[in-house]
């Protein structure tokens, strides 16, 4: 598991606080700076309240996250600046991670010392944040698989579901059930099964795009998010999945294929008709002679 200790960084400037800023700057920092406990939201709240101080131009947060920089794009030839935010855990071992800024132009002394000081200040609700979303992901995540889970399911078809209100656009469900699985571990024991589960995962998310998602939903049954608008596209994506679980030679040893169902999110579904479709579908494809798909 990896966990997060905030420390200061108590070597760039030894000064506290009140020398460089007023009570009110502090508390108003302060203020912003609790007011939310998303990382990507914090980080920038974080770059705007080092913009009424400094002449920054970007903020890399990205040691914490995909996509956490903000501002300008970094670039050659501006002051750089690293800080030591965090001590990240890897079981017994340990590795800091930094924050990076850049500034339009080189810092005075004292706008070094304010620096420092921000710094400081970031580095209690940054703790809080990166606490969160390890809370967060662990509701959401399988911990076998790493994909996410139910409620990770629940969560995303919602936002896309929620993107079609806005904007018409419609999205594909693949639900995907292993056959011949439980052999595996009635033969092999469940070490085996989960390595299969395993490869599975793997399987969908490099049969997927990027910004498509996958999901355990428990045993061996898995559910595909899609950006696709055809029922074609989702065929596509099913039928890439089997050929790609055919040549596997884990799976192939075994003996073990997949059962697909899908549908297409309709004006009106709500999330219930469209995997109840869907799951429909796949047992169509079960009573079929398995390993195939179908679409409703």
């Amino acid at each position: 598991m990896i966990q997060f200790e905030t420390t200061a960084d108590t070597s760039f400037s030894p000064v506290t606080e009140r020398e460089v800023l007023s009570s009110d700057q502090i508390n108003s920092v302060l203020s912003q700076l609790t007011s939310t406990i998303e990382l990507s939201t914090l980080g920038s709240l974080f770059f705007t309240q080092l913009a009424v101080f400094l002449p920054v131009e970007s903020l890399d947060l990205s040691e914490f996250g995909d996509s956490l920089r903000f501002g300008l794009r970094p670039r050659d030839n501006v002051e750089t600046i690293s800080l030591p935010v965090s001590t990240i855990k890897f079981g017994e071992s340990k590795s800091t991670a930094y924050i990076r800024y850049q500034f339009s132009e080189s810092l005075t002394p004292t706008q070094r010392r304010i620096l420092a000081n921000l710094h400081h200040i970031f580095t209690r609700p940054l703790g809080h944040a990166l606490e969160f979303r390890r809370l967060k992901l662990m509701a959401t995540k399988d911990s076998l698989t790493n994909l996410g889970n139910r409620n990770g399911f629940n969560d995303a078809a919602q936002r896309l579901i929620n993107r079609h209100v806005r904007c018409d656009k419609i999205f594909g469900l693949l639900v995907v059930d292993l056959d011949n699985f439980k052999q595996v571990n009635d033969r092999y024991g469940h070490q085996q099964g989960d390595r299969v589960l395993q490869e599975t995962a793997q399987i969908l998310l490099d049969s997927i795009r990027g910004h498509e998602e996958a999901f355990r939903f428990g045993g061996d049954e898995f559910c595909c998010l899609l950006d696709v608008e055809s029922t074609q596209e989702l065929n596509t994506v099913a039928q890439r999945i089997q050929r790609a679980m055919h040549s596997h030679p884990l799976l192939t040893s075994h003996g073990v294929t997949s059962s697909i169902g899908g549908s297409l999110f309709r004006s009106g579904d709500s999330l219930e008709l469209l995997f109840e479709r869907a799951d429909k579908a796949l047992y169509e494809a079960k009573d079929g002679g398995k390993d195939t798909y179908q679409a409703a």
